[in-house]
């Protein structure tokens, strides 16, 4: 993961901006889940030396400096974000994303709703990529909840004639159900208060607890209909898609976030808590 066209957190210069094109015929995938993910990533952190963020706003109190950077952190508590032991196995270290309700007030109202941890900008609004990380959902702090938590996204970074939109692809947990939503729109500009986002959903399974889920998802981005999403949970595909619209019309390239972003501030509980470990990312 490599800053692309960034002066420092939200300040960019100008990039080339992928044009709408006036016709496409869309090349087949041509990637191999089993040949790609077999290299070297291109971007890989398994959380043993800590966390650590370029830039962040909330607590940042258990950052390791020592630790490889992410781009950006956001963290409500001081205990919204630690690494600690891995609840199978005591030689790993793992990520546990802690959100408490009410809490962060001291903070923006964007961050109080946010553990999260972000990688960097993509190089352009078709980049081709696969992403890899392993989840666990506690069966204590992640009860079932009739509000939705967004566990990842892959959120777009708006152009200067844009305001802030929704994620173009999330994977979403809601009454222990976890859902993949994918959007895009074309245009050079998307309207403020633009609601439609042409979105479609995937069921993805049931919020299994107390055991690492493996996640593999392969996308290329395309807000002009050559796009594809595929994702696989435990080696098992469950979402094969191509040939669609997917992503925004940006200088830059849509960017990971993951942890807990809850998103209306509201809990049927007090708490939630979540763990990843081994995120992996290629570039193809």
């Amino acid at each position: 993961m490599r800053f692309i066209c960034l002066i420092v957190v939200f300040s960019l210069v100008a990039c080339k901006k992928q044009k709408k094109p006036e016709q496409q015929d869309c090349a087949s995938n041509d990637f191999n889940i089993s040949l790609d993910t077999a290299t070297t990533p291109n971007w890989e952190y398994d959380f043993e030396l800590g966390w650590n963020a370029t830039h962040g706003v909330g607590n940042l109190d258990n950052m390791n400096p020592a630790a490889p950077e992410w781009r950006y952190a956001q963290m409500q508590t001081q205990d919204a974000g630690k690494t600690m032991e891995d609840p199978l196995n005591s030689g790993n270290q793992v990520m546990r994303f802690l959100w408490i309700e009410g809490e962060g007030t001291e903070y923006n109202s964007n961050t109080q709703k946010k553990a999260h941890l972000y990688g960097d900008f993509g190089t352009d609004n078709t980049q081709e990529e696969i992403w890899s990380f392993d989840i666990y959902f506690p069966s204590v702090g992640m009860e079932s909840d009739s509000e939705s938590e967004i566990v990842v996204q892959w959120h777009g970074h708006p152009d200067g004639c844009e305001t802030s939109r929704n994620p173009p692809v999330a994977i979403d947990n809601k009454d222990d159900r976890l859902t993949l939503t994918w959007r895009f729109d074309d245009r050079d500009c998307t309207p403020a208060g633009f609601k439609k986002w042409y979105e479609r959903t995937a069921d993805l399974g049931e919020t299994t607890k107390d055991q690492w889920i493996n996640f593999v998802v392969y996308i290329k981005w395309d807000p002009f209909g050559c796009g594809a999403i595929h994702l696989w949970r435990d080696g098992n595909k469950l979402v094969e898609e191509n040939g669609i619209h997917i992503g925004f019309n940006d200088e830059v390239g849509a960017y990971l976030g993951f942890g807990i972003y809850k998103y209306t501030k509201e809990s049927d509980h007090q708490q939630r808590v979540v763990y990843f470990d081994n995120m992996k990312q290629w570039i193809l």
